[in-house]
């Protein structure tokens, strides 16, 4: 059995999501921000970053690409991504590193501006020229679901659909401008959210209506 470790509506989101769609076994342990800096969860996640997962032989996975990665990996047959080793599954796995590694990576940096830019006037100029690199990242994903969606696989459901809606919650002002701006990724997120497997987890973390999210982003 997994564990969890779980803070509402960060990058656990996904992963949770993920586990209840392949109706796998996990113990959900939930977190406060303020336990994740603790040194007995570094012990377990040495970032210090959610998401993390236990593996049954006791040791622990983060990352949350890397966690997906090996999820769908040791469970095919759920069917969360193709198979594994082919074309599609090549194709998978750019998008997961794409949108791990550019909106994921880009998002964190503006949510923790303040720890690494302390003057006001510049962090905001930084900020704004983040969230324009992070919206042409969104306009690639809209493409690609206009041309061959509805999922961001085609007509397969996947992993992939989970990851681009935790992030599309964290939408920069919001997730309802995010959506006005780009239609195909609001479609995304009504799918996801239509999802009956979901329903339990996205109450969990607040966000089963649109704009559940808050953003306690520190500055």
């Amino acid at each position: 059995m997994y564990k969890l470790y779980n803070v509402k509506t960060w990058g656990s989101l996904a992963i949770h999501c993920l586990l209840e769609e392949m109706a796998a076994p996990y113990t959900n342990i939930w977190m406060t921000p303020e336990q994740v800096r603790e040194p007995e969860f570094r012990a377990l996640s040495p970032l210090g970053m959610i998401p993390a997962l236990g593996l049954a032989d006791g040791r622990t996975l983060y990352e949350s690409a890397a966690i997906v990665s090996f999820l769908v990996a040791a469970h095919p047959d759920k069917r969360m991504s193709p198979e594994l080793g082919s074309p599609d599954y090549g194709e998978f796995m750019s998008l997961l590193q794409f949108m791990s590694t550019e909106i994921y990576g880009f998002s964190s940096f503006a949510y923790f501006a303040s720890e690494h830019v302390k003057n006001a006037d510049e962090r905001g100029a930084l900020k704004t020229k983040i969230h324009q690199q992070i919206d042409g990242y969104w306009l690639m994903i809209e493409r690609r679901l206009a041309d061959s969606g509805p999922w961001l696989m085609g007509r397969e459901f996947s992993a992939l659909d989970l990851y681009a809606f935790m992030l599309s919650i964290w939408g920069a002002p919001t997730e309802q401008a995010l959506h006005a701006k780009y239609p195909e990724v609001a479609k995304l997120g009504a799918a996801v959210r239509a999802r009956p497997k979901l329903k339990a987890v996205l109450e969990s973390h607040g966000v089963f209506q649109t704009g559940g999210y808050v953003s306690s982003d520190l500055g």
